[in-house]
This record gives structure tokens, C-alpha cells and sequence, in this order.
């Protein structure tokens, strides 16, 4: 069963992992481009306004599952600032911008949020933040943020993290615990 055939047949509760990290660059957008399209094709087919389910009990209906998360690494790879020719990047700005409506959240990490474009950085509502540079800090994809907390962000310690939200009045602190297997002293 080939990769798209599978996520034709996508289940909710249920976890799927391409890893194209062994993959020359060029092939990793094949891969992940194939991937995204044929997600956002088969979410925006069970879309109420799109299906039809006329003649079928629901039972017997194929339907997506009512969400699909989708995670990448190094975002900047695929929907760069300067990518007037990236192959992915309005495939990304389409997710970005309307995949919401149709349950399909694009969940990215990088190291430089302005290294990505600025249509996927403006429509993302939830935004995490490490430790960053002051001299990143410096880039349109941070002006949102108050100068005090661009601030803080260069002082953030290992484990903590600023969340936003447009519904947060002020950006929320994360702290990640330690491991369970680390002790003090060891």
C-alpha cells in the first residue's frame, strides 16, 4: 500500500509517522507535499458542505476523522521567507489560512520563526517560544511581542518556554519538569 493510498484511509485516534529525515531535500518535498495535499484533499472531501452521503448509512460511510494534526520539523525548509519558488510553500499558506476550517492543524517547529514565511507565522494563533537571540528577536516575525518579552525570551533558562494565544492577555510560561531518571548531584 503506498503512502498516499494509506492516508486516503485515514482513522481518527490514530497516529501515523512518515519520516522523511534519511531523504535528500528534493525528496522530502515530493514526500511531504504528496502527503500534505492528500490530507488537506481528503479533509476537504468530508467537509459537511462537500459530502455526500446520500444513499449510504453511516456505518458503511467512509468519513475522515474530524481533525488531523500535522507536525513538521524545520518548517523554514518548506515555507521559507524568501521562497517565492518553494514548491510547498502555498500549499502551507492554504493550510495555514483555511485548514482550520476544514480540521486540519499544522503543528511546525524551527529554530527562526523569521525564516519562515510571514502568511504561516500571521495566521498561526498559538505560538511556543525557547530561548532566542536577541539578535533574531529583531525580525518582523516577533513584533507582536512587547519589547519586555522579547526581552525575557533571551533570558529564558533550559525547560522554559512562553506560550501566546490571542485569548492570553500576556504570554503563559511553561516550564518542562526534569526527566524522572535525573537526581541532583548525579
Amino acid at each position: 500500500m503506498t503512502i498516499e493510498e494509506k492516508i486516503r484511509k485515514l482513522e481518527g485516534g490514530k497516529t501515523y509517522v512518515v519520516d522523511i529525515a534519511r531523504l535528500q531535500d528534493h525528496e522530502q518535498a515530493l514526500v511531504f507535499g504528496d502527503i500534505i495535499r492528500t490530507v488537506y484533499e481528503v479533509m476537504a472531501s468530508g467537509s459537511e458542505d462537500v459530502l455526500d452521503l446520500s444513499g449510504l448509512d453511516e456505518e458503511t460511510a467512509e468519513q475522515p476523522p474530524k481533525k488531523v494534526i500535522l507536525f513538521v520539523d524545520e518548517l523554514n525548509k518548506f515555507a521559507p521567507t524568501a521562497g517565492k519558488d518553494a514548491p510547498l510553500l502555498l500549499d502551507l499558506i492554504e493550510i495555514a489560512e483555511r485548514g482550520r476550517s476544514l480540521g486540519v492543524v499544522l503543528l511546525a517547529a524551527q529554530q527562526f520563526s523569521s525564516s519562515v514565511h510571514s502568511r504561516v507565522i500571521g495566521n498561526s494563533a498559538t505560538r511556543v517560544f525557547g530561548r532566542t537571540a536577541p539578535t533574531e528577536l529583531t525580525h518582523a516575525a516577533y513584533r507582536d511581542l512587547p519589547e519586555a518579552v522579547r526581552g525575557h525570551l533571551s533570558r529564558l533558562s533550559k525547560g522554559e518556554l512562553l506560550l501566546t494565544h490571542p485569548l492570553y492577555r500576556q504570554p503563559v510560561k511553561i516550564r518542562f519538569p526534569r526527566p524522572a531518571y535525573w537526581q541532583p548531584g548525579t
